[in-house]
């Protein structure tokens, strides 16, 4: 990106910036959970439009390979998707969760378990109704999303019953299985890799905690519906791994949408375009209805 070019997209960021201080409000650092060190906490955006009873909640989790990221990169990642579902009318939480370079897994799906469960308790007093919700995340944050919302209606021992129901999942290129993602490519998988972090193991050498993690083993034909969005030349997550999970999801019956971009790889821009967010406002729309609608 050129200079000119560089300086445009900040302006349009900042008026993106001005329109959406308008257009909603944000309490950050909700918190959730307590560590034995910090807290875990959430930011939760509220549309300024009136509308009647509690607003529906979308939650978003942030990526950066499990091992990096945090909430408030949504505003600046997908600030479309952002602007679009709160002009609509839906509250947004972004949640935390603990990295690969602290803890493995199953620990990030607890944290992120325990914030909706913390919102679903809690929801009244924010003026939104947290006991059904649309779960959305891109790259790491697309699995967790993705495995969030498999198991939610699951009987699975490592995080405690969700006091919510996953109505949709959305997901921005992310992983759903684990064992496969660790052998993709040429290169062998090594203890340093970001799936093999986050697992705290390389996956073929612990299938059983790989495959517990991969949200494709626990599709049903109760799975809640999905909409999957990938680039063809992706090379951080490859687009098998959101054809994987189409074709579990279609072998069960379950209603799901996979929309490839061709000629883009990983956390490509043009998903947070009028291109795609319409398709996604939409599909959350048909599974988590506004009550004006």
């Amino acid at each position: 990106m050129n200079y000119l070019a560089s300086v445009l997209a900040i302006m349009l960021l900042s008026v993106f910036n001005a329109h959406a201080l308008e257009a909603y409000s944000v309490e950050k650092d909700i918190p959730f959970k307590q560590l034995d060190d910090r807290m875990l906490s959430l930011d939760l955006y509220l549309p300024h439009a009136k509308q009647e009873g509690e607003r529906p909640l979308l939650v978003w989790i942030h990526g950066g390979a499990w091992k990096r990221g945090n909430k408030a990169l949504l505003p600046t990642q997908n600030p479309l998707l952002l602007e679009s579902v709160l002009s609509k009318g839906y509250a947004v939480a972004a949640v935390s969760y603990r990295l690969s370079g602290e803890v493995s897994f199953p620990e990030p799906v607890q944290d992120i378990n325990d914030a909706l469960n913390y919102l679903s308790e809690n929801g009244h007093r924010y003026g939104i109704k947290a006991d059904e919700l649309v779960v959305m995340g891109r790259s790491a944050g697309g699995h967790l999303a993705n495995l969030i919302g498999s198991t939610n209606n699951q009987d699975v021992d490592f995080y405690t019953k969700p006091k919510y129901t996953v109505k949709a999942v959305v997901s921005f290129f992310g992983p759903t299985d684990l064992l496969a993602l660790g052998k993709k490519g040429n290169r062998p998988t090594t203890e340093r890799s970001s799936v093999s972090r986050f697992l705290g193991g390389i996956p073929s050498e612990i299938p059983n905690i790989a495959n517990a993690a991969s949200p494709i083993n626990y599709i049903t034909d109760n799975s809640p519906p999905f909409i999957l969005l990938h680039g063809d030349e992706d090379k951080q997550v490859p687009l098998a791994q959101s054809e994987l999970l189409k074709q579990r999801l279609d072998k069960y019956g379950v209603e799901n949408q996979l929309f490839i971009e061709q000629g883009v790889g990983h956390s490509a821009p043009i998903f947070d375009t009028e291109k795609y967010v319409p398709q996604v406002v939409t599909f959350v729309n048909s599974h988590l209805p506004l009550s004006t609608d």
